[in-house]
């Protein structure tokens, strides 16, 4: 972060666990602190997956289905080579990544539900210090982009203004 707080406009970093969209928070904090540091203002940018569908229901059940489907040997492998760096400490990316959790997507923060259960979390999301944006992917990325588009994102409160 220190590199960032110098040198970079923004910072990148994961959204953790599933449908806890300001468990990033703490991260955004520690960016803000390091900027204060430098006399500079850097915000955080942060990674989500999105699975959405009509109902909550139907969302969860994508997400238990990529789960079901993931390849435990490439996920075993991911796991043994975040343990062989012994160096950095227990909140870097890989310890996340290879958390069994949710590897299946390397555990980056993950939004499952219906659009209007989305359309929620990215309004918490957007409700943390700090945070100045969000980086999205999509468990089907054509459909996913246009639903975020047409379905989600006009249900968000946070660009309510912005899409008037």
């Amino acid at each position: 972060m220190a590199f960032s707080a110098r040198y970079a406009d923004f910072n990148f970093c994961f959204g953790k666990g599933v449908n806890t969209p300001t468990a990033f928070a703490p991260t955004a904090a520690r960016m803000k602190q390091a900027a204060e540091q430098t006399g500079r203002d850097v915000g955080s940018y942060v990674l989500f997956m999105v699975i959405a569908d009509e109902t909550d229901d139907a969302a969860r059940a994508k997400w238990e289905h990529y789960k079901a489907g993931a390849d435990e040997e490439a996920l075993s492998w991911l796991t043994e080579q975040s343990q062989k760096d012994t160096r950095s400490g227990t909140d870097t990316n890989v310890r996340q990544m290879a958390d069994p959790t949710s590897a299946v997507n390397i555990n980056m923060g993950t939004l499952v539900g219906s659009y209007a259960s989305v359309a929620r979390m990215l309004d918490e999301v957007a409700s943390v210090p700090g945070a100045e944006g969000v980086l999205l992917t999509f468990d089907d990325f054509l459909s996913g982009i246009e639903n975020f588009g047409e379905r989600i994102q006009p249900l968000m409160q946070c660009r309510a203004i912005s899409l008037r």
